[in-house]
Formats: C-alpha cells, structure tokens, sequence
C-alpha cells in the first residue's frame, strides 16, 4: 500500500474513535505529514482491515439484558437497528445490525450471543423491554429453560443496555448496513482491549 501501516491503523481508530473524516484526514496530515486525498479511502481501509472481537467473555452474570436502537443514515427517514446483548460492567457478550425489526433478526442477535459465551456458561435470565420477538427469539435460541425478563417499570428498568448505547452518539451517519457493520465490529474490538499495542498508539496520537 502507499500508506504505511501506522498510517492506516492510526486513521481507521480516529474514525472509530468519533473524529468525521474530513477531521481524520487533517489529522493524519498534521501528525504524519501525509496527504489522504479521499474519504473513501479511509472507508475502504476500515472495510479491509477492520477486526472484530473474537475473546468469549469471562465471569459473566446470570443475568443479562437485551435491547436495541436505532441508527442514523445519510438517507432521510432509513434507519438501521443496533441491537446488543450485556452484562452488567461489561462490553456486549453479542450484537447484531439490521434493516429490519422483526423476530428474525432478534434470534439472529441471540445466535451471535450464545457463539460467544465461554465454556459451561448459560444464563438464568435475559431482561429485554416488551417487544414480543424477544421472548419468542430466547426460547427458541437459549431454551425454555432461560426466564425472559421483561422490564415493568421505571425502577426495573433495563438501564444496563441502556446506558451502553450512548455510545451512538459518537457514530457517524451510515450509507450502508455493511459499513455499519463494520464500523461498530471495529469500534468494540478497540474497546474490547484485546489488542495493547493499539492502544499505545491512540495514547501517542492523543
């Protein structure tokens, strides 16, 4: 590639990271000297080399809480669906990303999860809002024998997964569900700490 490596993995982290790419590319050529030309390019870099969490998560409760949210499009009135599955204090055991908000793609969200649990792990409870597909996707991915949780009121709410998606407030607007995808697989594999020495890197960039 033209670029040199530190280059590209230095972009794709202040993308994901909540910089625009107009500011990446001003970024990039304040530290490095080097000119990217195209946003596209700082796309196509993401779409190349983007990783994704692959560690099964240990110690995780027996409760677990389930939802999804919407995200923005450069399309007026598109939006796609983030759904996410949580511990307590912990990144999400699984996720998924959508067109759709049907009983389809929430047992799609729980297959993703359950590829995830570590070894003799299996929950007691899933908490979700009161969608109807959710107690439909949980039986029938996790098994009777998995109590779904609906949230009642106020105070037993479903803060925990709540709370998480905050975090889309630092996203960019999305063209498509593939770059969607890849985006969010990037952003929770920088947050997973599953690799020191990129963090090193956003330390030196900061």
């Amino acid at each position: 590639m033209r670029f040199p490596r530190e280059v590209v993995e230095a972009a794709i982290g202040l993308y994901t990271d909540g910089l625009s790419l107009r500011k990446v590319r001003k970024r990039i050529k304040k530290i490095f000297g080097l000119v990217i030309k195209s946003s596209q390019t700082i796309l196509n870099w993401l779409k190349k080399f983007g990783k994704k969490p692959r560690q099964a998560l240990k110690g995780l409760a027996k409760l677990l809480h389930a939802d999804e949210t919407m995200l923005k499009t450069y399309k007026k009135g598109l939006f796609f669906w983030f759904w996410a599955i949580r511990c307590k204090g912990m990144q999400p055991v699984g996720w998924h990303v959508s067109l759709n908000r049907n009983l389809y793609e929430t047992k799609m969200l729980m297959w993703e999860t359950r590829r995830r649990f570590p070894v003799g792990y299996w929950p007691e409870t899933v908490r979700t809002d009161k969608m109807p597909a959710y107690g439909s996707a949980i039986h029938k991915v996790f098994g009777h024998d998995v109590r779904h949780e609906q949230m009642k009121s106020f105070k037993h709410g479903n803060n925990v997964i709540e709370n998480f998606f905050r975090c889309k407030n630092r996203f960019p607007r999305f063209r498509t569900l593939e770059g969607a995808t890849i985006f969010i697989n990037h952003w929770l594999w920088e947050n997973s700490g599953e690799d020191s020495i990129f963090s090193c890197l956003l330390s030196y960039l900061y």
